[in-house]
């Protein structure tokens, strides 16, 4: 019994070695804009996930009002099942999984995020930006960034801020992001002359937070559930003897 019991042990502890990939199906991006009036931008209307993921673009893009008229506490929640897209929209859906014991060395994939913003520039044409995706490049870890992004894909795809001075939290198999907002670089080449030259990658857009709550994956449900029936009739035998 002593030999059954011990490989029980053994068999659980090699499935925890080889089953810590997770995916992320749940979560929350937060954000705080402090730039905007450097770059001409005011009246905000935040449209959260919500609401945002059932207007079109023509929608947005009128005089609607937000369901946020600030530029602090900006809500964006994660979207998970395909969301379908209404006329005029890309919205993302997401994608990412990763290993709880290496974060940034395996992490794949993409995070949807719904919710999109609304300014006037100079008084009169809006500008827009949202439907961001939350991603990963170690390529763009350099200096202060941390490899993290956000990627624009209301009306085209733009990476937009690279999140900089990034903390990193894991609480068994969520993690937490907390640092800047940074310019990127595709941002201010695309859009640095609509701010006499004032929006330059690498500028302070603001501070973000980003929060996981991630599911085991399939595989791993599965094996938990198996080491369970494992366990209950080794216990049954236990009494037994």
């Amino acid at each position: 019994m002593t030999t059954r019991l011990l490989l029980s042990v053994a068999i659980l502890s090699t499935w925890s070695a080889h089953a810590a990939t997770v995916a992320v199906t749940q979560g929350l991006l937060t954000l705080d804009y402090t730039g905007t009036s450097g770059l001409y931008l005011f009246d905000p209307n935040h449209f959260n996930q919500a609401s945002s993921n059932t207007l079109t673009a023509a929608q947005i893009e009128s005089p609607l009002a937000g369901d946020v008229l600030s530029n602090s506490g900006l809500q964006y929640g994660v979207n998970t099942g395909a969301p379908s897209s209404p006329a005029g929209r890309f919205i993302q859906d997401t994608t990412m999984t990763y290993d709880v014991s290496n974060l940034t060395g395996t992490v794949t994939g993409q995070v949807g995020l719904g919710g999109v913003d609304r300014w006037l520039y100079l008084g009169s044409s809006g500008f827009i930006m949202g439907d961001y995706t939350l991603e990963y490049s170690a390529a763009r870890a350099v200096g202060a960034k941390s490899g993290w992004y956000l990627e624009n894909h209301y009306t085209f795809g733009m990476i937009a801020f690279d999140l900089a001075n990034v903390s990193t939290l894991i609480d068994g198999d969520d993690f937490t992001l907390t640092g800047d907002l940074f310019v990127s670089p595709e941002f201010a080449v695309n859009f640095g002359a609509f701010s006499d030259g004032s929006l330059v990658a690498g500028a302070d857009y603001g501070s973000f937070s980003f929060s996981s709550a991630p599911e085991p994956s399939r595989a791993l449900l599965g094996l938990a559930g198996f080491a369970s029936v494992m366990l209950r009739r080794q216990r049954k035998r236990l009494a037994e003897a």
